[in-house]
């Protein structure tokens, strides 16, 4: 029993091995088979994909060759445009150079014509200048010519003036030396408290105008003002004096400029005092007092 059942473990151990080794020789075919076919599908793979790189790269190829053609008649079309504008540009250019030259020639001629006309137009001014420049001297010595026998005439209608005017004067002079000869021999022999004419004349005094007082009340007024409004020891100290000489300055400028009315005389005092000591007696009492002498 034992042997049996030994045996019948080896069996089951041995079929159990088989069946390993059946299922590890089935699972290496299948693994073969699959390494087999994924060979296969990687072979059919690279073959289409280098089919596709050949036709890929043919492609290429012939659009290259399509490009280098195109660009070859593209080349080929830019040159013949290239020569044809050139063409162009060489006639164009020759049309321009013609009309420029044309129009330099037509400017040159213009220039040589306006060159001649401003030529005519200044010698033609200057004439004219000169024509009014001569007629101004002309003129200027038309004026001359009458203002020298104006001044010619003015002199001598002066010189006679003045002869006529210092024969007036001596003559005036003379009556006035009569007249004061008169009045004095008359006053010698008739003496009368009337002052005579020459004494009179002589205590004549000149009198400033009303214009001139109201101009220095006014040139007065306006220095008391700025006087008034003045910093006296800033201005002292600004021209290096004292207080006080400055405002001696300042009085004595005062007094120097200030317009004095007029004032007596000592001889007007002396006459006024011996006039009011003498008794009052009219000219027709000394009169009729010298007859009865």
């Amino acid at each position: 029993m034992g042997a049996d059942d030994l045996d019948a473990e080896t069996l089951k151990r041995l079929k159990r091995e088989a069946a390993i080794r059946s299922k590890e020789q089935d699972f290496e075919r299948r693994k073969k088979a699959e390494e087999r076919k994924k060979r296969e599908q990687l072979q059919a793979l690279r073959e289409e994909y280098e089919a596709q790189q050949q036709k890929r790269e043919q492609e290429r190829l012939s659009l290259l060759k399509k490009q280098t053609e195109l660009r070859a008649r593209k080349k080929a079309e830019n040159d013949r445009l290239n020569e044809l504008r050139e063409k162009n540009i060489k006639k164009r250019h020759k049309a321009w150079r013609a009309r420029a030259d044309a129009e330099i020639q037509h400017i040159k001629e213009d220039q040589a014509a306006e060159e001649e006309r401003l030529d005519e137009a200044i010698a033609a001014a200057r004439q004219r200048k000169a024509d009014r420049q001569e007629a101004i001297r002309q003129e200027k010595m038309d004026k001359q010519t009458k203002q020298e026998e104006l001044d010619m005439s003015r002199a001598e209608a002066e010189i006679e003036r003045s002869k006529r005017r210092d024969l007036r004067a001596i003559n005036r002079v003379d009556q006035l030396k009569m007249e004061a000869r008169d009045e004095l021999e008359s006053f010698i022999q008739n003496p009368y408290p009337v002052p005579l004419k020459q004494v009179l004349a002589g205590r004549l005094r000149p009198v400033p105008t009303v214009t001139e007082l109201l101009a220095a009340y006014k040139d007065q007024r306006e220095d008391l003002e700025q006087l008034e409004k003045e910093d006296i020891p800033m201005r002292a100290q600004l021209c290096n004096q004292s207080i006080f000489q400055y405002v001696r300055d300042i009085q004595m400028k005062a007094e120097a400029e200030r317009m004095r009315p007029p004032e007596p005389v000592a001889g007007d005092l002396l006459r006024t005092v011996g006039k009011k000591k003498q008794a009052p007696t009219s000219p027709v009492r000394r009169s009729k007092k010298n007859v009865r002498n």
